[in-house]
């Protein structure tokens, strides 16, 4: 727990010194609260340069590629983590907790968009799945799980329209993808959930992204109050999304994987 505590206290504040010159490239964005490339390069790079420097001075390199696909993949995982995006939206408008436009704005850019978000899904998983699951702890356990989901939620901050429902959601969806990484043993099956989550509620259903406003082919207007249906800070902000992502983990936890995945040798769940 100590290793864990201290590291990613000594990340934050290394990643937010290299992250001071990068601020300047996306001023202007910043203050719009949308995504925009600048704003993606700023938030991107910063995490990319540490991430870099660790893998070279710890020489994790050899022990990531066998670790970066997995030995197997279980289908129901895969389906029922993807559905998640949508059990939200639909249950928002079961409720009546957002209101939904008709038309579809389709624009090509939204294909780029999938792999930018992607990449940043993959850089967060490695820091936030792979170095503690792998690297930090011996053997994984309930706090530290819900440690790192702490983490990996107060790395979300400063993000814009941040609410305290948002905050714990983060947590919650920490747990819910260290599950999905533990059962699975791969970072890119995890990355490629944590980024469709992402692509489907913020380029699909037309919710800001973590407070970040996107292209989307959808569009829908949150209700009041905030906390049902999240507000501005989109889909994870509502405590909709708590319960299907506590529920999702739940279900996760109980799988039965192909294959029961190790970390540091030791069997997890």
């Amino acid at each position: 727990m100590k290793k864990i505590i201290n590291f990613y206290i000594r990340a934050f504040l290394i990643v937010s010194f290299i992250s001071i010159p990068f601020i300047f490239i996306a001023f202007e964005d910043f203050k719009t609260n949308s995504f925009s490339y600048k704003m993606w390069i700023a938030t991107f790079f910063p995490q990319l340069i540490y991430t870099v420097y660790l893998f070279k001075t710890q020489k994790w390199y050899d022990d990531f590629k066998n670790n970066f696909f997995g030995k197997s993949c279980n289908y129901w995982l895969a389906l029922f983590s993807c559905l998640t995006p949508f059990i939200v939206y639909f249950s928002l408008i079961l409720f009546k907790w957002i209101k939904v436009e008709n038309e579809i704005n389709w624009d090509i850019e939204i294909v780029g968009y999938f792999i930018l978000i992607f990449l940043s899904a993959l850089l967060e998983e490695i820091l936030f799945r792979y170095i503690p699951y792998k690297i930090l702890v011996k053997e994984v356990s309930v706090k530290n799980i819900i440690l790192v989901s702490v983490f990996f939620s107060f790395f979300h901050l400063f993000n814009p329209n941040v609410n305290i429902t948002g905050l714990i959601n983060i947590v919650v969806a920490g747990v819910f993808f260290s599950l999905i990484y533990l059962k699975s043993n791969s970072i890119f099956f995890c990355s490629f959930i944590h980024a469709f989550w992402n692509f489907a509620i913020g380029c699909i259903l037309g919710s800001n992204i973590s407070g970040i406003k996107t292209i989307s082919l959808l569009q829908y207007y949150p209700e009041k109050p905030d906390f049902l249906s999240g507000g501005e800070f989109g889909f994870e902000g509502s405590i909709v999304t708590t319960i299907v992502f506590l529920i999702s983990g739940f279900f996760i936890y109980q799988l039965k994987t192909n294959e029961i995945s190790e970390v540091n040798g030791k069997e997890f769940l």
